[in-house]
């Protein structure tokens, strides 16, 4: 094949889709490789990227100026003598060079009958012109000659490809793309035997890096979740993407699927199963409305044949690749097909299907959760037997599968006249209706039907108070949820204590979220004493875990621990039938466990909520025990791992239509984003979260500007820092905790390095002495890491540095002894910089290492990057000698950005910091080193390195 002189193998792809770069750069070395002929073969999953791929083959044959020509077969045009040929010829028709050729074969053809009535030599002498022709064709500068979907090709063509394939011709790639398993025989066995090199692509499904491109605006979190049910495959990945979130999170609702994805499932998928012949368009229609796993006898039932003839045609189905066997089972190849099946049906005909389905199931005494998805396509008004099963299906199913139990419900109210003689049912059924929307996460919609319930006073009053206080908190109206809590309370003094647990535990839940522990405590406490035999199991469980969550955040912690083992122990004796009514308790145990430090068990019960979560389609707990998995991970050092749980928990929260959650988990993940992409990430994030909306919960406001703070700080952002922890309970200059638990220690540890670095030495004191005071009552030993590294600092700020470097041993020994590997980095950092005052540059670069080494292990890739950079510091510090009048690392580079020119301004915008910031720590270079001038400055700066 004659290349182009201006041609470089660059090893580049032209236009290669996304994650196929290897196929064309392939190709590319192929049309580069001389004169000789070369097949390639592609093959794939409908959908997977052939005909794509193809697409870029002939722009990459442009590229090389090597023409091309494209055919593609179709099911339509299978029984078409040349079809296929007949397409590529009217390719080659728009390309000047290669018209003749193409109008000579053309012609050719024209004066051929129909394969079948060619005899032997006729058809042997066509084959052999159609050779001479293409080879004529790619004389000049080669050929590329591209035959897609050839699993259609009609049988003449199939011959002539055949024929080229056991005698190639000069100068021409010819790329056969097939379905996987459909590649003609005729050509399997000739490819096998080709004396011309053979290249097989398979392609298989995208990587998530390649697939994002595909998913343009799509968050971190919702683009791993679109490609895990797309499962890579670009069709599938672009008709999810045009899908309502909820939609996407309900494929088992085919009709919400094939109502959402008009477009996509029209124009694409469709098109594959437009082509079917009549029986077999019945039989995949008929198995749409069936479900998975197929049933024949079904199936045979609602298309309306015999089960041998449903048999046969589900047989075909699975060699087309429409459906697919495993494990013995008969599913669609993916749901999103089943879901343009179910458009092709006409609304008549799917109704009556459905009818169908419904009564065979009933005679086969079927479950009424296999008959209810069939009843409710065909209810109609007045139908009080249809209303009565769906019902009954629906509170059957309501702890299991609360998003079906809703459709159900709505459509067996929908069906129930509204007369005042079915009033007590409705009421019932609506109480039902806004249970199972709470716990697929649509607190709005139920927020909506319970306050028209708690307006009167029927006998599911207490039950929807509950139902309601659970769906003000997860929304973040906690003044309304406990005003509706404690006036129901006040109310019924003297009702029966079963009838109040529910409430009282809903209640302890508000007060602990606003920050009220004593009450919460209190309320919780009397949850249990009310709590009897006829109790909910779980709500005993949750009361314990939230008086040990109290007592734990009011810094009793023997009492606190005592009761967090009994909440275990509850916890874990409830099955998962018994857990799902108060799924809440795995997020409050866990938050619990990670106060104490107890990570493998508060990663333990977040996995066991979390499966049951999504196994019975409670969707209300998920964010919240993706933000615990979270905080455990970063504290695990797990950057990556915490930043991922944050995203998919923020994305889920977004779709909950819940601002509280969504600011609560944006803020979470501002820490573990900062170690991992740095400031110019972390830093908008949580502009976001502090701009957005105003978290109600002060206890997770307390949680979130803590690792604000934290970031803000780590950021060299000291005054930001102290800005965020001002607010914080505990924040005045009373001795209390706040009543920020066993984490205290660190927050105000924290507090005091932010005061130190903001040039205040003496609060910085202060806050070391709360934070110390605090950790002697029996603190978790990693707060004493906390403890000693701001007791290192404030060392180093007066000067003492033996001391500091003593403080700063001793926080990376209690850090490393808790295997918590950011914080024993960050002490590993200090400690560098201590030992370096001291002259002993060799240590200092050992612990840089050991630093940079911990954080590389953790995926904290900005912090690594900051240790190297203080490496290389240190080995220029080594050469120079040391710094003149002791200054540290962050006072030296800005005072060598001082001298270069940059304004306070343009310092902190490059290092991420504040011009306030920016202008203490130069106010402290010129006091260290005599000078009032920039100029002077730099005269000293040369001085020291001279």
């Amino acid at each position: 094949m004659i290349r182009r002189a201006d041609d470089r193998a660059s090893g580049t792809s032209v236009g290669a889709p996304p994650g196929r770069e290897a196929e064309v750069a392939r190709l590319r070395t192929l049309l580069a490789g001389g004169p000789a002929a070369a097949f390639v073969l592609v093959s794939g999953e409908p959908g997977i990227g052939k005909s794509r791929l193809l697409s870029a083959f002939a722009a990459a044959a442009e590229h090389h100026g090597v023409p091309a020509l494209s055919g593609r077969a179709t099911e339509m045009a299978s029984g078409i003598p040349w079809a296929l040929l007949v397409d590529a010829l009217d390719d080659a028709e728009m390309r000047p060079e290669l018209a003749p050729h193409a109008d000579r074969l053309r012609a050719r053809l024209a004066a051929r009958t129909p394969a079948a009535a060619v005899t032997g030599v006729e058809r042997h002498r066509t084959h052999r012109r159609s050779r001479a022709l293409v080879e004529a064709a790619a004389a000049r500068s080669g050929l590329l000659l591209l035959l897609d979907d050839v699993h259609w090709a009609d049988a003449a063509s199939a011959e002539l490809i055949d024929y080229l394939v056991r005698h190639p011709a000069r100068s021409t790639v010819v790329v056969i793309s097939v379905r996987t398993g459909r590649l003609p025989t005729m050509l399997d066995r000739s490819l096998a035997a080709s004396v011309a090199p053979v290249f097989p692509m398979s392609l298989g499904p995208l990587s998530l890096e390649d697939a994002r491109s595909l998913m343009p605006g799509t968050s971190p979190a919702a683009g791993r979740r679109l490609y895990e049910i797309g499962r890579g495959n670009p069709l599938y990945l672009e008709i999810l993407g045009q899908l309502p979130p909820r939609a996407v999170d309900q494929l088992s609702d085919v009709a919400a699927v094939a109502d959402g994805a008009r477009v996509g499932l029209g124009a694409l998928i469709a098109r594959e199963l437009a082509t079917l012949r009549a029986p077999l368009a019945t039989v995949v229609q008929a198995a749409s409305v069936v479900g998975e796993p197929l049933d024949s006898a079904l199936v045979a039932v609602v298309a309306e044949m015999t089960e041998d003839e449903v048999r046969g045609a589900l047989d075909e189905l699975v060699a087309r690749d429409v459906l697919r066997a495993s494990d013995g089972r008969l599913l669609f190849r993916h749901p999103l097909v089943r879901a343009a099946a179910y458009r092709m049906t006409g609304h008549s005909w799917r109704t009556a299907a459905h009818h169908r389905a419904a009564g065979h199931l009933a005679g086969q005494n079927a479950p009424l959760s296999l008959r209810a998805e069939h009843l409710r396509h065909g209810i109609f008004p007045g139908d009080l037997d249809g209303s009565r099963l769906l019902a009954t299906a629906a509170l059957e199913s309501l702890s299991v599968a609360p998003a079906a139990a809703a459709r159900w419900l709505r459509a067996a109210l929908w069906a129930l006249p509204d007369d005042p003689g079915n009033a007590e049912r409705r009421c019932h059924l609506r109480l039902a209706l806004a249970k199972a929307l709470n716990a697929s996460g649509r607190f709005n919609e139920g927020r909506a039907i319970l306050h028209e319930l708690v307006a009167g006073d029927g006998p599911s009053r207490y039950a929807a108070l509950e139902c309601l206080g659970a769906a003000e908190r997860a929304l973040g109206r906690l003044p309304e949820a406990r005003a509706l809590l404690s006036a129901e309370l006040d109310r019924t003094a003297g009702a029966g204590p079963r009838a109040r647990v529910g409430l009282l535990v809903e209640l302890a839940a508000v007060d602990m979220l606003g920050g009220d522990w004593r009450a919460g405590a209190e309320n919780a406490a009397e949850a249990l004493r009310c709590a009897g035999p006829g109790s909910r199991p779980g709500l005993s469980a949750v009361a314990t875990a939230m008086t040990a969550l109290a007592e734990l955040y009011r810094c009793r912690f023997g009492r606190g621990l005592t009761r967090l083992e009994e909440a275990r122990r509850a916890a874990d004796a409830l099955n998962d039938l018994e857990l799902c009514d108060d799924l809440d308790i795995m997020a409050v145990l866990a938050w619990g466990e990670f106060l104490v430090d107890e990570h493998r068990d508060a990663l333990r019960h977040v996995e066991r909520g979390l499966r049951t979560a999504r196994r019975y389609g409670h969707d209300d707990v998920v964010p919240q025990l993706y933000v615990v998995r979270s905080v455990v991970h970063a504290r695990l050092g797990m950057a990556s791992q915490a930043l991922a749980d944050a995203e998919d928990g923020e994305e889920i929260a977004r779709h909950l239509d819940s601002a509280e959650l969504r600011t609560f988990v944006q803020a979470v993940k501002s820490l573990p984003l900062l170690w991992r992409e740095g400031p110019v990430a972390a830093l908008p994030a949580i502009a976001d979260a502090r701009d957005g909306h105003t978290l109600r919960s002060v206890w997770w406001r307390d949680i979130a500007d803590q690792a604000m703070a934290e970031a803000r700080f780590l950021a060299g952002d000291p005054d930001g820092c102290r800005a965020l922890l001002a607010g914080r309970p505990g924040s005045g200059s009373g001795s209390g905790t706040g009543d920020l638990g066993p984490h205290a220690p660190s927050v105000y540890a924290l507090r005091s390095q932010a005061e130190v670095a903001c040039g205040d030495l003496k609060t910085g004191w202060e806050w070391y002495a709360r934070a110390a005071a605090v950790a002697e009552r029996g603190a978790p030993r990693a707060q004493l890491g906390s403890v000693a590294r701001a007791r290192a600092v404030i060392a180093q700020a007066r000067g003492d540095h033996a001391a500091g470097a003593a403080a700063a041993r001793n926080a990376v020994n209690c850090f490393a002894a808790e295997s918590l590997p950011i914080d024993e980095g960050l002490a590993w950092m200090l400690l560098a910089e201590l030992t370096s005052r001291l002259g002993d540059s060799r240590a200092a670069q050992r612990h840089l290492g050991a630093a940079r080494e911990l954080f590389t292990d953790c995926g904290a890739s900005w912090l690594a990057r900051q240790v190297g950079r203080e490496q290389r510091r240190a080995g220029a510090r080594g050469k120079r000698g040391s710094q003149p009048a002791g200054l540290s690392g962050r006072e030296r580079e800005i005072a060598e950005l001082a001298t270069q020119g940059l304004t306070n301004r343009q310092i902190a915008e490059r290092l991420f910091l504040s011009p306030r910031t920016v202008e203490t720590h130069l106010a402290k270079v010129f006091q260290k080193l005599g000078v009032s001038t920039r100029t002077a400055l730099a005269h000293r700066l040369a001085e020291s390195s001279g």
